[in-house]
């Protein structure tokens, strides 16, 4: 009786120890894409980073997921950058809405980068 109660217990454990859970996020191609850009800092490997950014986004919420810190920011970022300043705040308000403890860095960036330029 004690060695079926351990085989059940061990089965038991291993069919279910190893289920798979959701994932908290999905990142797409973020690696890839940004080793790209870092390597050769090109206009056409910006462009698909950027691509690569808007389509996590777009991903994450049909799959039902939270988009991965930073990525709100750093998107962000990039539209700033490119002077569209109303759009980047947008990305950065998402970002500390998801992430809270984002605040304190994002103050101080808004501060330097963007209150300083007077746009």
């Amino acid at each position: 009786m004690k060695k079926t109660g351990l085989l059940m217990l061990l089965l038991f454990i291993f069919l279910f120890g190893c289920a798979t859970q959701k994932p908290l996020y999905y990142w797409g191609d973020y690696s890839s894409s940004l080793y790209k850009y870092k390597k050769v800092p090109n206009e056409e490997n910006l462009k698909t980073h950027k691509v690569v950014l808007v389509n996590i986004i777009e991903e994450s919420n049909k799959m039902n997921l939270k988009v991965p810190p930073g990525v709100y920011c750093e998107y962000g970022y990039l539209l700033l950058k490119d002077g569209k300043k109303e759009e980047a705040m947008y990305y950065f308000d998402l970002e500390e809405k998801n992430y809270p403890e984002s605040r304190q860095f994002l103050e101080r960036f808004k501060a330097k980068f963007i209150e300083k330029k007077g746009n």
